[in-house]
């Protein structure tokens, strides 16, 4: 079964969980980090970023975001950049793209990025920093988006609704999963992202 075949409405808690959360870390060293910004990256991503980059998991950081929060009121972008910094990161490594609004566009515009002052053709790992439910969508949007040879790693960061093993008991959870699941479907259907066939072990439950 195709992802885009499922019926979202009728997916227990143990599909919609391995649909999302099954993204661990391989450890694998990289070319690039890629930070996706959000209104808590300052909070919940960023610090994890910092961590790869400062462990030497990769030589660049890619920050994008340009929506403004009431604590980014510079843009996602600019101030993730500058926490970055300010937490020894140097600004040569440093690539940010501070005008994305949503992820598809967060994907859209860093590949422009990657491509100017890397080059695409050079970039063979990309280590993802995101919300773990989040991760899922972003993949296969990078990997749908970005040339077939870069392979990816992953670098999943939490809040304390949506984790793996409690997003079903808030409705910000709850809403949270819905949205990743949905969306994606969307995106296929929009022909943004390539359909991809649903792992077995979820569809062995099903």
């Amino acid at each position: 079964m195709r992802f885009s075949q499922l019926d979202l409405a009728t997916l227990s808690q143990y599909q919609r969980t391995t649909l999302l959360f099954r993204y661990p870390d391989d450890g694998q060293p990289g070319d690039v980090i890629f930070l996706a910004g959000s209104r808590m990256a300052l909070t919940l991503r960023l610090p994890a970023a910092v961590a790869l980059y400062q462990a030497g998991r990769a030589p660049y950081l890619l920050i994008s975001g340009g929506r403004r929060w009431r604590n980014q009121p510079r843009g996602e972008a600019a101030a993730l950049g500058a926490a970055a910094e300010a937490q020894g990161v140097p600004a040569e490594a440093l690539l940010l793209e501070n005008k994305a609004q949503y992820t598809l566009q967060n994907v859209q515009f860093s590949k422009t990025l990657l491509d100017q002052t890397l080059g695409l053709d050079h970039i063979h790992r990309i280590i993802l920093v995101t919300n773990n439910y989040h991760m899922n969508r972003l993949y296969h949007m990078m990997a749908s988006q970005l040339p077939a040879h870069i392979q990816y790693s992953f670098h999943g960061t939490t809040d304390d609704a949506t984790k793996a093993d409690n997003w079903y008991r808030s409705d910000l959870g709850k809403r949270h999963v819905h949205h990743e699941l949905a969306s994606l479907q969307t995106a296929i259907k929009k022909g943004q992202v390539r359909d991809y066939d649903v792992p077995m072990d979820v569809l062995r439950k099903y």
